[in-house]
């Protein structure tokens, strides 16, 4: 199946997000960019979490993209994650008692103070952005980084890819 990154219609942004962990739990991370409509790097970031699951390392990165989004001023934003479990907890008005409690609640409140929002999922090829600052992120010898430009030449090639709307093949 052909996957695509979305443009979207002038004044709104994109923001995907991805979280990464190498086991479950295991040391973990999480990324994310935002772009314009036209598909425009705007900001991006990575996060070191250090031991945690893969459903903490997505909240951190929707928590971080979500807080640089409003830091931004950014009103109009369609939130994109390959993690479905997390589109569908962030959706719910289920109360939950567990470890990711306070980071789920967190990320509910980030997304009411945007003025328009919209979250939805995206297969994974049409995440691969995030997923590479997301793994990066395991990297960092700090714990959050805020990227302004995207100097890396594999991201500089996801991007341009995404922007001019070419599709990966989706792998069942």
């Amino acid at each position: 199946t052909p996957v695509c990154w979305i443009k979207l219609p002038p004044g709104w942004y994109k923001l995907n997000t991805d979280g990464a962990s190498l086991g479950n739990p295991s040391k973990a991370s999480g990324g994310g960019l935002i772009r314009d409509h036209q598909g425009k790097w705007i900001k991006g970031f990575m996060r070191r979490i250090g031991f945690a699951t893969s459903i903490t390392a997505e909240l951190w990165a929707l928590r971080d993209g979500l807080i640089l989004a409003k830091q931004l001023g950014i009103s109009q934003l369609v939130v994109e994650m390959d993690a479905k479990v997390i589109v569908d907890l962030v959706q719910s008005d289920k109360s939950l008692n567990n470890s990711y409690f306070a980071l789920l609640n967190d990320c509910r409140f980030l997304l009411h103070q945007l003025h328009r929002i919209k979250i939805n999922h995206a297969f994974r090829e049409a995440n691969r952005g995030a997923n590479y600052l997301a793994k990066g992120g395991c990297n960092l010898l700090c714990n959050f980084v805020v990227v302004d430009y995207p100097s890396m030449e594999e991201l500089c090639s996801i991007l341009d890819s995404d922007a001019m709307g070419l599709y990966s093949l989706r792998l069942s």
